[in-house]
């Protein structure tokens, strides 16, 4: 379906399919393109473009928020050239199906201090059905990750990670959908954090960080109101930063302590974090990010480290060969 809209309704993920432009040669046809980055869609709105024409069958219609590109010097991928169209749009609708779950449910938290279950499980039934179609896809769209929307797209993507891993390793579809709302809901905690904590630049103050360290705990305290949630999601919210070899926080727990969800969750939780920049870091690319955590001697479980990076490359395609060498920062 076409639509023609005004220059200043464009936004990224829209297909183009004709531009009105007093300064264009009309003789010269306008070649359909997807607007791929925020860079290309602010110059459009800062031309002398009086109107365009997009096909919202294949990309975004106008009012839906889309994810950003915010820095094509990040080494991020080229999603254009891993999937098709189609594949990037129906990944672009199912983040935009999830936003006003977890809109209505993070706003929950910030004013009554607690978290249901619902929105949650319904977004994640969103997820779920987008990673049995192609998981690649809304993966790699959720790395892209801008300032305003990293807390929003890391909730989907460990959601998206742990669904697709669980899948891998066999689990029933009511554990699978439990194992998502645990990864959606794993730093529910950081919700009544400062964000100029969680976003700064600079080395953080051990006392930043000893605060910082307490989003599991605050997190659990938050969930744990509710009658209706799931112990796999309180678990796995209380202890996704443990760590095998028991240096991890809050507790300290170590091997057999740790449970196979958490363990599964702190996977899929650094996965993500050090495949996505950040103000203070570029990101890592997969392959780089996987060697790293096999190199974390004591961090996470062997076992289903090698199966986790076995799931990755059975189901996704390889990394664009232009992503460059990144340095990051740390996981806390």
């Amino acid at each position: 379906m076409l639509k023609r809209i005004k220059r200043h309704q464009v936004r990224v993920g829209m297909y183009i399919t004709d531009i009105e432009d007093p300064l264009r040669d009309e003789a010269t046809p306008v070649r359909s393109f997807l607007l791929k980055d925020e860079t290309a869609a602010a110059k459009v709105r800062a031309s002398n473009i009086i109107s365009l024409v997009i096909d919202i069958r294949r990309g975004v219609d106008v009012g839906a928020s889309t994810v950003q590109h915010s820095n094509r010097d990040a080494a991020l991928p080229d999603l254009s050239r891993a999937f098709t169209q189609i594949e990037i749009k129906e990944a672009l609708q199912t983040i935009e199906q999830t936003r006003p779950l977890l809109d209505t449910l993070f706003s929950d938290v910030r004013l009554s201090g607690a978290a249901t279950f619902e929105p949650a499980d319904r977004a994640v039934e969103q997820i779920a059905k987008s990673m049995e179609s192609n998981p690649a896809a809304l993966i790699g769209i959720t790395r892209l990750k801008t300032k305003d929307e990293y807390t929003f797209l890391h909730s989907i993507a460990v959601s998206a990670l742990m669904v697709h891993f669980a899948r891998f390793l066999k689990f029933d579809e009511p554990t699978v959908r439990v194992l998502g709302v645990s990864g959606l809901l794993h730093d529910i905690g950081k919700m009544v954090m400062p964000d100029a904590l969680l976003s700064k630049k600079s080395a953080l103050t051990d006392e930043e960080m000893a605060e910082i360290r307490t989003h599991p705990v605050r997190g659990y305290e938050l969930l744990s109101r509710q009658s209706d949630m799931p112990q796999t999601v309180l678990d796995v919210c209380l202890h996704h930063h443990e760590r095998i070899d028991g240096k991890g926080y809050p507790f300290g727990l170590s091997g057999k302590q740790i449970s196979t969800p958490a363990r599964l969750a702190a996977i899929c939780d650094v996965y993500d974090a050090m495949t996505s920049a950040r103000s203070y870091k570029r990101a890592w690319t997969p392959v780089e990010t996987l060697r790293m955590m096999q190199k974390s001697e004591g961090h996470f479980d062997r076992h289903l480290l090698a199966q986790f990076n076995t799931s990755l490359r059975t189901s996704f395609p390889p990394a664009p060969v232009n992503e460059r060498r990144n340095g990051a920062r740390a996981i806390q």
